[in-house]
């Protein structure tokens, strides 16, 4: 005689009920308050930014009686002489400071990777800029390079040096700039390296040194190889705050002599608050946006294929 059984019946759990369902709205609701502070502070700019770029807008009013333009922005800023002028100095700071400022921060991260007495000591010596404010070293800057009666005149006059004009010169004027920001970043340079120096095992070098290598050698085929993870890190974020400078050029100088000194952020900053025309200052702003970003693309890929992914 063949016995019937009944399935047990199942009961669905509702999915608002279930445990993984709990687990990450409890996550989700961790998260809300930064997902809101981007979206409100971040996102929400960003969006009205390119939204900005198609209207002529002078701040005042809302944004819907501005005037439609289109792209016509984006054509007026490849003919404005003063933004080119702008790029081209921008460009020759981010070249001296990237340059300058990398190569000098590595060399005394050399000098200093083998010192063992007061190393502490120079260390915060050297990082001591970094911690300041750049707006306080840029008016400290400026009082050291008053032509009459600043501190680096006073020092050149005892050796029988004229004066110069550090930032009336508009030949000097940019460079005296980029002096006093790689002074300033120096320490953070030295520190970085540093840290990759540290990490680069000593075998490798006692090995290198018994087959009979240079001091050379031994930087060109160890160190600097596998220095290359920090490097890109340094030269990337260099580049960036290069490209985006513009306290300095405010405190110091206005964008002058002669707009010398007037960089691409500066110039954003006049088209907007002093003319008044947010709709045109938004393109320049994005077109620095894309610029940055490129070569930023441009960087990692030329270090990946030099080798820079084997190390990761």
């Amino acid at each position: 005689m063949a016995t019937a059984t009944l399935a047990p019946h199942t009961v669905t759990t509702p999915f608002w009920r279930r445990r993984s369902f709990r687990r990450g709205l409890t996550g989700w609701l961790f998260a809300a308050p930064i997902l809101i502070y981007f979206t409100i502070f971040v996102f929400g700019p960003i969006l009205a930014s390119l939204l900005m770029m198609f209207y002529d807008w002078n701040g005042f009013g809302p944004l819907s009686q501005a005037k439609f333009v289109g792209l016509s922005h984006v054509t007026e800023a490849f003919g404005d002489e003063k933004f080119l002028g702008s790029f081209r100095n921008t460009a020759t700071y981010a070249i001296v400071v990237v340059l300058c400022g990398v190569g000098v921060g590595l060399l005394l991260a050399l000098a200093l990777n083998g010192v063992t007495k007061f190393v502490g000591f120079v260390r915060s010596t050297y990082y001591l800029p970094v911690m300041l404010p750049m707006t306080a070293m840029s008016l400290l800057w400026g009082l050291m390079y008053q032509p009459r009666y600043g501190f680096i005149n006073q020092v050149l006059g005892m050796v029988g040096i004229p004066p110069v004009k550090w930032l009336i010169n508009p030949n000097i004027a940019l460079y005296s700039i980029c002096l006093m920001v790689i002074w300033k970043g120096l320490g953070w340079y030295m520190v970085i390296f540093l840290a990759g120096l540290k990490a680069i095992p000593e075998e490798f070098y006692e090995a290198a040194q018994m087959d009979g290598a240079t001091a050379w050698q031994r930087f060109w085929k160890i160190t600097l190889p596998l220095l290359k993870p920090t490097l890109l890190f340094v030269i990337v974020v260099t580049v960036i705050g290069s490209l985006q400078v513009f306290s300095p050029i405010f405190i110091m100088t206005q964008g002058g002599p002669a707009n010398a000194t007037n960089v691409v952020v500066y110039w954003v900053y006049l088209t907007a608050f002093q003319f008044m025309r947010f709709g045109y200052a938004t393109t320049l702003a994005v077109i620095l946006f894309v610029v940055i970003l490129v070569i930023t693309l441009i960087q990692l890929r030329l270090f990946r294929e030099g080798g820079l992914q084997s190390y990761y």
